[in-house]
């Protein structure tokens, strides 16, 4: 006769033994499991590949993710097929490879290499740079990319000035007017989107129209970040209190605009044949320019123009949320780039003297 189980030999949980021992378990399935596989995947994504030569690849039109797998395990240019397949499904490049011959580099590792087929063999590198107008990135994708007309690209891409990011983009060589537009405009919302919170807005009063100008306006007037949140706490203090912000870039971009440009609502077509003989920001401004009728023109007209005058960069827009305060009611740039404040016009009419007049 077998000897019946003594229930005192074996540990039974209690009621709150077997909630913690759930809840631990639940933790470990749901939080520690899934943090140890995300660490694992982006190292493995990130380790050189074991290939210690200089390969050439070519994908063919039509190939799909696990056709070019293949093809690259046995070059030896990838660890693990799963891996560049796992890491090209869950980033959505399978969708975005690009047929070509590419030329992969000794260690090029699953993350680098998943931006080389993304970007494709024949991709062009085109920068936009900050404080750039509409005009100026018209100017520069037309010359680099073969779909890019100049007039049509400012019709489209103008009511966007501002949010056009500058940037340098690897963009296909025939890459269209509208995709274009909406990559930058993508680019923007990306990179501002932990700044442009509205916590940081409520802490300066502003919306975020309001931000963009005013960083439009600071991009075309300070050079270094010191300078750009100065100046930012003076035009907001004369913005409160309701002074002109004389602005000259604001100047800059009203006279060039009606100088060189037939201007309707949100459009600018140039009159000159040429783009590259424009000059869209005139360095010399006379007594009728700073007179100039145009609502963008801050030395006539009381508080911000109606849109951005410029493309921004994210440390101007910074410069906005986190304003100097000061007793400065003035500043000019030399023509070394240096700074130079006042606190009153009296003062600052004596730097205009010393520093800008020869």
């Amino acid at each position: 006769m077998e000897e019946a189980l003594d229930p005192n030999k074996f540990h039974v949980l209690s009621k709150q033994g077997k909630k913690t021992s759930l809840i631990v378990s639940t933790i470990v399935l749901l939080v520690v499991i899934p943090l140890f596989s995300a660490f694992y995947y982006n190292l493995a994504a990130n380790r050189p590949s074991q290939t210690d030569k200089e390969i050439t690849y070519e994908i063919q039109k039509g190939d799909d993710v696990f056709t070019v797998a293949e093809g690259l395990f046995e070059k030896n240019a990838i660890n693990s097929k799963l891996l560049f397949i796992s890491y090209m499904f869950f980033n959505g490049y399978d969708k975005t490879m690009q047929a070509g011959v590419y030329t992969i580099k000794a260690g090029t590792n699953v993350a680098g290499l998943a931006q080389m087929l993304r970007r494709g063999f024949n991709d062009v590198s085109v920068v936009f740079k900050e404080g750039w107008r509409t005009e100026e990135y018209a100017r520069v994708a037309s010359q680099s990319l073969s779909n890019i007309d100049y007039k049509k690209f400012v019709e489209n891409a103008k009511p966007y000035e501002g949010y056009l990011f500058p940037d340098t983009y690897y963009l296909r060589a025939d890459v269209s007017i509208l995709d274009l537009v909406s990559v930058l405009r993508d680019n923007f919302d990306k990179k501002t989107q932990d700044l442009l919170t509205t916590a940081n807005l409520s802490k300066v009063g502003l919306t975020k129209e309001q931000v963009v100008i005013l960083a439009s306006l600071i991009e075309r007037e300070a050079g270094t970040d010191e300078d750009r949140a100065m100046v930012a706490g003076i035009i907001l203090k004369r913005l409160n209190e309701g002074m002109k912000l004389d602005i000259d870039a604001t100047v800059q971009y009203a006279v060039a605009s009606k100088a060189e440009c037939t201007v309707t609502a949100s459009t600018c077509t140039p009159i000159k044949d040429n783009p590259a003989d424009i000059n869209w920001w005139p360095g010399t401004l006379t007594a009728e320019d700073l007179i100039t009728d145009s609502p963008y023109n801050t030395r006539k007209v009381v508080g911000l123009p109606p849109a951005p005058i410029s493309n921004p960069s994210l440390s101007s827009i910074t410069a906005v949320l986190n304003p100097k305060a000061s007793d400065y009611y003035f500043y000019l740039m030399d023509n070394t780039g240096q700074a130079h404040y006042a606190n009153t016009l009296a003062e600052h009419n004596a730097n205009v003297q010393k520093y800008l007049v020869n």
